[in-house]
């Protein structure tokens, strides 16, 4: 398929940080993307114990902005950051969560997105309680 026949991104202008954790190397792996959007907001869910608040995003990262795989790497567990972050030393990855880092997200799923059999975007995102140690459901 011709990139002329690839979707748009109109709202795909912001710069976003993206942090990988590689254990066996004991390092954090940084990208910083530009062209993605990111989309942040607070979220609640009602049930009979009360309401329960929670913080999502969405990510999308078209693939002419950084091709998947190759210009970076992503994967639940990895944390996304609004504009152009800081360096994350791997023995400060634990702490490197969303309680301790205002605006920081935890992906908890990474969803690559086809259009005629030929990679256009990237989709990701989770939601995550208040403790901010981790992507978690509202509901178990």
């Amino acid at each position: 398929m011709p990139e002329a026949s690839l979707p748009r991104y109109a709202l795909c202008r912001q710069t976003v940080t993206l942090y990988h954790a590689d254990p066996a190397q004991k390092a954090v792996a940084r990208t910083v993307v530009r062209g993605a959007f990111l989309d942040t907001r607070r979220r609640a869910v009602q049930d009979a114990a009360g309401t329960q608040g929670a913080n999502a995003f969405l990510l999308i990262i078209p693939q002419a902005a950084a091709a998947y795989g190759t210009a970076y790497t992503l994967a639940p567990g990895d944390r996304v950051l609004a504009g152009e972050g800081p360096a994350v030393p791997y023995a400060q990855w634990p702490g490197f969560v969303p309680a301790a880092v205002p605006g920081l997200c935890v992906v908890q799923y990474v969803d690559p997105k086809t259009l005629g059999g030929v990679p256009c975007h990237v989709e990701a995102g989770g939601y995550w309680t208040g403790s901010g140690t981790g992507a978690r459901s509202l509901t178990g």
